[in-house]
């Protein structure tokens, strides 16, 4: 095996390396900015006012 052929091998794997560093770094990113759109998107949504007074939506009808 020549000197070349190992030294483009390295380069290579080098290179493969990177780009998967990369790649890493940029599914991170995404999922940060993922979260914080969900997070958003949960704090936007009003809360549900549960209803207290009365008989409303305690009482199924099943006899239809």
């Amino acid at each position: 095996m020549s000197l070349s052929s190992v030294g483009a091998a390295m380069a290579s794997q080098i290179q493969t390396n990177t780009l998967e560093k990369v790649n890493v770094s940029l599914l991170k990113t995404a999922n940060n900015q993922a979260e914080q759109q969900t997070a958003q998107l949960l704090e936007s949504v009003a809360p549900v006012a549960s209803s207290s007074s009365g008989s409303l939506g305690q009482h199924v009808d099943t006899y239809a």
